[in-house]
């Protein structure tokens, strides 16, 4: 099974900076944590994943990517035909990355890694500098691997010394006294169990701090220059003392709970966040500048890069409706339930996890589309979030979409059976 790479300047390690990166599989977010956001069953083990990616930018980029573990009848349901040798070919692990590591430096995160999970799964304590390490690699590495992440070049840079200069065996690492660095990280963490779909791998893009990342059943996050914090410091409407927040010379690692409703919260705002922080071609440099800039280890002026993405600003704002996908599925339901003669509110559905708010912004949304002409045909209940008739009923075009499916479907098994009989 293919892992993803992604194009660099140079082959060194991206830690180390001086072997050669020839790891392959590497995971820029620990296996034990992605398990829990991704598995298809609930069994948290490597390779039962199943991870939609999504392109804000590239969106003939998405894709969905099977574990070699998850069940052939799950696939087979999700994809309504058994995978074909192309879609095998193109089933690409996005959790897990080949060249960007040496062998030796990806042993060193396994220090880390072990000791979290240690913690994470049986409540073991977990010393202080080696949670601060721990949470600094995977900011770290979502950064490197543009998963959602995308740090200011001098904090990435700075991280990267700590960890190059800290991941040592472990009681190498509990027993130091060295500085490292000025960061801290708040720690949320679900007071629930997940349900699939609830989580995945997100983080704030605008390269500046505080930074958040979501990852299975936390939100994390980090701090640049924690010593000059305020007692009281507002991230996305949520308040968090100073006190709550890690750091390395603290003695106790702390949490903070976090309901399933914040959970989503959280989710809802990195992604508000992102969506308009780079354009496709602003992105595109983005990426081609930090590149060099981990090349060279020296970060180019905060004033030539706002000069070059404002020369790359898209002309227009990108339109889009929020939740639309989410919609989508509580028609769908709607329309099962009405089947059995059952009522369905989606708004106390756990599944799609709809508020009031998302309400008030479809509407918001699909008005903008519907001033601009576009045509609402799409997107579930325009007709009825909108009272207006001339828009035909979402239910045809489920139909519709259904007809054609299975009309494609037909067609290839025809092809097939031409090939065959050759």
């Amino acid at each position: 099974m293919k892992n993803l790479v992604i194009p660099r300047n140079d082959d060194r390690c991206a830690l180390c900076r001086i072997a050669k990166a020839n790891e392959t599989g590497s995971h820029m977010v620990p296996n034990l944590l992605t398990a829990v956001a991704f598995s298809f069953d609930g069994k948290y083990k490597r390779d039962r994943e199943i991870v939609e990616k999504y392109h804000k930018n590239a969106p003939d980029s998405n894709s969905v990517h099977y574990g070699r573990n998850v069940a052939a009848d799950k696939v087979t349901a999700d994809l309504g035909h058994e995978m074909t040798d192309e879609e095998l070919d193109n089933n690409i692990n996005t959790l897990c990355y080949d060249y960007i590591f040496c062998k030796d430096c990806e042993k060193r995160f396994g220090v880390l890694e072990t000791a979290f999970g240690d913690y994470y799964k049986t409540g073991k304590s977990l010393h202080p500098r080696l949670a601060y390490l721990f949470w600094l690699s995977v900011f770290w590495r979502m950064s490197i691997g543009y998963m959602g992440l995308f740090m200011d070049a001098r904090d990435e840079l700075d991280i990267r010394g700590i960890l190059d200069k800290n991941l040592k065996i472990r009681e190498e690492i509990t027993g130091s006294t060295e500085k490292m660095g000025d960061y801290g990280y708040a720690v949320f963490r679900l007071d629930g169990p997940l349900l699939k779909g609830d989580s995945g791998v997100f983080g704030t893009n605008r390269s500046r701090s505080p930074y958040v990342i979501l990852v299975a059943d936390q939100v994390v996050v980090l701090f640049t220059n924690y010593s000059k914090l305020h007692k009281k410091t507002i991230v996305f409407g949520y308040e968090i003392d100073k006190d709550n927040i890690n750091t390395y010379r603290k003695d106790d690692y702390i949490e903070l709970e976090m309901s399933i409703e914040e959970l989503y919260d959280f989710k809802k705002q990195i992604v508000e966040s992102t969506y308009d922080v780079f354009g496709r071609e602003q992105e595109e440099m983005a990426r081609r500048i930090r590149e060099m800039e981990r090349t060279s280890g020296k970060a180019c002026s905060k004033k030539d890069f706002y000069a070059i993405m404002q020369l790359l600003k898209p002309r227009e704002k990108k339109m889009r409706v929020r939740q639309a996908y989410r919609f989508r599925a509580a028609y769908v339901k709607m329309l099962e339930a009405r089947a059995r003669g059952e009522e369905y509110d989606f708004l106390k559905d756990r599944e799609l996890m709809l508020t009031q708010d998302d309400v008030n912004n479809y509407i918001e949304d699909l008005n903008n589309f519907k001033a601009r002409g576009i045509s609402l045909v799409p997107f579930a209940f325009a007709r009825e979030f909108l009272h207006d008739d001339s828009i035909p009923p979402f239910e045809d075009t489920l139909a519709a979409a259904k007809k054609h499916f299975e009309s494609e479907h037909e067609n290839a098994m025809n092809l097939e059976e031409i090939w065959s009989d050759d």
